[in-house]
């Protein structure tokens, strides 16, 4: 991404900056090799506006549901974005200025909603999901491969458990966990915990083992 690094004020508004880290083609590099000046158009980005990233989690999220249930994404969109503008009293929300706050708002609203309604996420959902911190939660405690989404998966632990203990008569706090489908399961055993987290981007998305998780590690019955 473009950065601006350095500006002068040359009054009535008008600045000079220094660019850095811009994409130019051939043509416009033989302008400037020529000492020709370019004209280009800058738009700044909002820091607090709504990213990107977080605009595809929303739209990859309804197209799951439209998937599944065959409910139209703009009708789930603005549904969810309704009932959300309802519980925070918020003025009607657009996709496309919307603040970075009210858009994690949204995406945690619909993966309630999909882990509610036990919705199915496509491969590249989940990869897109995977560094977000109540995705990983709600995954994990509804058993489902934050990796490829595989429902009855196992409860992956990040620090190995010593030979001969019994989990369900030990206490978890302290570690780690995941949940992982059997085959990436294995492979985390396979490859080591090192690899695995590099291979799939997971360092920062473990999830700290509290009362619920300890409880369902424990093999211990929700009432």
């Amino acid at each position: 991404m473009a950065r601006i690094e350095r500006y002068h004020h040359r009054g009535n508004g008008r600045f000079d900056i220094v660019v850095r880290n811009v994409s130019l083609d051939d043509d416009t590099l033989q302008l400037l090799d020529n000492e020709i000046p370019v004209a280009a158009n800058l738009e700044v980005i909002d820091p607090h506006k709504i990213t990107v990233k977080q605009r595809k989690k929303i739209f990859a999220l309804l197209n799951d549901i439209y998937e599944y249930t065959g409910q139209p994404q703009d009708d789930l969109r603005q549904t969810f974005q309704f009932y959300l503008e309802t519980i925070k009293g918020y003025k009607p929300i657009s996709l496309s200025d919307t603040t970075k706050q009210i858009a994690r708002e949204l995406i945690e609203l619909i993966l309630e909603w999909v882990f509610l309604h036990d919705i199915p996420l496509n491969y590249k959902t989940s990869d897109l999901m995977k560094e977000d911190k109540r995705f990983i939660y709600l995954a994990t405690i509804k058993r489902k491969c934050v990796i490829c989404g595989k429902p009855h998966s196992d409860l992956a632990h990040r620090h190995a458990i010593g030979r001969g203990m019994n989990r369900n008569e030990m206490n978890h706090y302290g570690n780690e966990v995941l949940a992982l489908c059997r085959q990436h399961h294995g492979e985390q055993h396979q490859i080591g915990i090192d690899s695995f987290n590099e291979k799939y981007h997971l360092h920062d998305s473990w999830i700290q083992v509290d009362d619920k998780l300890n409880a369902m590690l424990r093999g211990e019955k929700s009432e």
